[in-house]
């Protein structure tokens, strides 16, 4: 996620790491040499940061294996009110795998979260889809809940049981 060799003058040859290219647009995306709290010095967009930050929670969240106020936090910090619910909806059991889909039940409806995305309005018309760090509540929530082991298996296929609601 760092971009450009870490500071410094950039290489003028072609095929080093961190060339001038990298440096010309990291000038271009407003970002200059940084010593950051991460140790790295390197560069990054406001769209890194949020990777990173994100990328952080999830990684603490994994080592830890359940919900700790610090990791709290930072999911908070990071996602709003969108970790917040995320982290309710994880509390009150309603991530759900079944064989074909893994499902959040929400407020009003049922969701579908398959392969970090979401059928919900959220994610559908609220989200900028190129940026992985906007995540809508109930794909957040199944991050959360596969951490955690705190998903609710069914052996059964999620088509039958959508039948009955």
């Amino acid at each position: 996620m760092t971009r450009g060799d870490g500071g410094g003058e950039p290489d003028a040859t072609p095929s080093a790491a961190g060339s001038a290219d990298t440096d010309a647009t990291a000038a271009d995306a407003g970002t200059g040499p940084t010593d950051d709290a991460t140790g790295t010095g390197g560069e990054f967009t406001p769209g890194e940061l949020a990777d990173l930050a994100a990328e952080d929670w999830r990684a603490a969240l994994a080592a830890a294996g359940e919900l700790r106020p610090p990791v709290v936090a930072e999911i908070i910090t990071v996602h709003g009110d969108r970790g917040s619910r995320a982290i309710e909806a994880v509390a009150e059991g309603r991530v759900k795998r079944y064989r074909d889909f893994t499902v959040v039940v929400g407020y009003r409806d049922e969701h579908v979260v398959e392969d970090g995305g979401c059928d919900c309005r959220d994610a559908t018309y609220n989200l900028d889809t190129s940026d992985p760090s906007e995540r809508c509540w109930h794909a957040l929530a199944v991050d959360i809940a596969d951490r955690v082991n705190r998903v609710d298996h069914h052996d059964m296929w999620y088509s039958e049981v959508a039948e009955f609601l």
